[in-house]
């Protein structure tokens, strides 16, 4: 029985408000379904678990939009508070609770079609991994999907020492009593260490970059990533393994990079990869290719694989969304090999047949008809690319009036808290129960428009202008320099605006049903 309630996890700084999408149950299913591997529809009476959700962002958008009921622990009470504060302006059923994963695993629970753990794995005691799984065991039923993502050592490996040096001044040779100054110092420190070229430094060069890497992100990210009392890395195979113990298949990543071998691996090295027969060694394999610092891996219970006839069949029954104007949408992709352009032949017209049609959601055989010189493998790589690179997402079944409710509900809270910080960096949408990304501007625009009625540019930058003040904030110019004279600054914005609405937001803001 653990006696410590923080059991060696960093509790004196909360963490940070960011939203995951490899955590929503319909991206998990299309990830299983580009893998071919099958699984259940997605119905109101499923039940969905997050272990850790930290601040609980994730856990509240697909608690608000996606089918199903929602559970989740964080054993950080303010992580939990936090949680459950923000799931009350949504109004959907949740259950969010604040226990350890030991007291989770002797609640009285329902059978979970997914248990999700998102960065933790890497970060708890073997004691806890433990219970994890017996957790797993006990409330999975057959055919749900486990997503665990964890650090990988493969990436890890010339890096694992700086990370003891940042732990271990942290710990032992920092004087601040702040947690934030401790962070700071030990990076300090350990740049400093590394500056005088010993040994390990000659031999790896990459270290001190790393550092430096380091100091430009959120210390409280830092804290909780890095600075707990157990910290380890896994390779592939170690996690398959430990899995196996749970009945669990690996089943495929969250990560769409992986099904973009041509701007990744050169020629050679997919033939040196497709040798190899042993489907697991082959992952493993790749991850020394890759370099992989970071896995997100699916695992279901009962894996049954589709053929590539029937894995063919659901994707072409499968409605995509474009998130993103063609005018705005990126030329250029980038790959371990480099940067390469995206085909225009084929993403032009794709995203002018949804500019065409309103942006309204699109099943990929109707988009196959539209671009009748392109194949259906054409078609779907090029969907595929424009989901990992953020522009598009695949959607769920047409959604209940109860969850359009919760759905707009907690975006009118998150529009609302853009007056008082910019901490939520997403919004939630019922059609495809995925978080949009959503900057703070965006939010402001939405919020002028959508709420307050505003229509021209010249209105929604006087608006966020009023925001800006009252927080004490200031725009940055196209240099990165601070612009306190007002005038430049409501010009800066309203360029800002007259970019957000000729890029069809508004438009596909009403396609994702975002507001009421």
């Amino acid at each position: 029985m653990t006696t410590n309630w923080t059991d060696g996890y960093q509790t004196e700084v909360n963490y940070t408000y960011g939203y995951y999408r490899d955590l929503s149950p319909n991206y998990q299913k299309f990830c299983l379904l580009l893998n071919g591997v099958d699984c259940p529809t997605s119905t109101a009476t499923q039940a969905h678990c997050e272990l850790g959700f930290g601040q609980g962002v994730s856990l509240n958008i697909h608690a608000a939009a996606s089918f199903g009921h929602f559970f989740g622990t964080d054993f950080n009470p303010a992580h939990a508070g936090h949680a459950n504060q923000v799931a009350e302006y949504s109004q959907a059923p949740h259950h969010f609770y604040d226990d350890s994963f030991e007291e989770l695993l002797n609640k009285d629970l329902p059978q979970f079609d997914s248990i999700s753990l998102h960065g933790i794995w890497s970060w708890i005691s073997h004691e806890n991994q433990g219970i994890i799984l017996k957790f797993i065991r006990k409330f999975l039923k057959p055919n749900g999907i486990v997503y665990i993502s964890y650090n990988c050592v493969t990436g890890w490996a010339a890096n694992m020492p700086i990370r003891e040096l940042f732990h271990s001044h942290f710990k032992f040779n920092s004087t601040s009593t702040n947690p934030i100054q401790k962070v700071k110092d030990s990076l300090a420190f350990s740049e400093a260490l590394l500056e005088q070229e010993p040994n390990f430094a000659k031999r790896n060069p990459n270290a001190l970059n790393k550092v430096k890497e380091l100091q430009k992100q959120n210390p409280n990210y830092l804290i909780h990533e890095y600075l707990n009392q157990d910290w380890q890395c896994f390779s592939f195979q170690q996690v398959v393994r430990i899995m196996e113990e749970a009945k669990l298949s690996y089943a495929g990543s969250t990560d769409l990079n992986t099904h973009l071998d041509n701007i990744n691996f050169s020629a050679e090295h997919q033939n040196f990869l497709n040798q190899i027969d042993h489907p697991v060694f082959k992952e493993q394999c790749r991850d020394y290719f890759a370099n992989t610092q970071f896995r997100k891996d699916l695992f279901i219970r009962g894996k049954n694989n589709l053929t590539a006839l029937q894995t063919q069949e659901q994707l072409r029954n499968t409605t995509f969304v474009l998130l993103t104007s063609p005018e705005s949408l990126p030329t250029t992709i980038n790959g371990y090999l480099g940067e390469f352009n995206l085909i225009q032949d084929i993403y032009q017209p794709l995203s002018e047949h949804f500019k065409k049609l309103d942006y309204q959601p699109i099943l990929l055989s109707d988009l196959e008809k539209a671009l009748p010189q392109h194949n259906y493998a054409q078609v779907l790589n090029a969907v595929v690319i424009l989901c990992h690179l953020g522009h598009m997402q695949p959607c769920q079944s047409e959604p209940s009036t109860e969850l359009v409710q919760y759905t707009q509900q907690l975006n009118s809270h998150i529009l609302h808290q853009a007056s008082f910080h910019a901490n939520y960096q997403v919004l939630a949408s019922p059609i495809t129960g995925i978080g949009i990304p959503t900057d703070h501007f965006s939010q402001l625009f939405y919020r002028a428009h959508f709420v307050d009625g505003l229509k021209s540019t010249k209105q929604l930058a006087h608006y966020v202008q009023d925001v800006i003040t009252q927080l004490g904030w200031l725009v940055l110019d196209e240099k990165g320099q601070s612009v306190s004279e007002l005038t430049q600054s409501i010009e800066i914005i309203q360029k800002k605006a007259e970019l957000f609405i000729n890029s069809d937001k508004l438009k596909i803001a009403r396609q994702l049903q975002l507001f009421a």
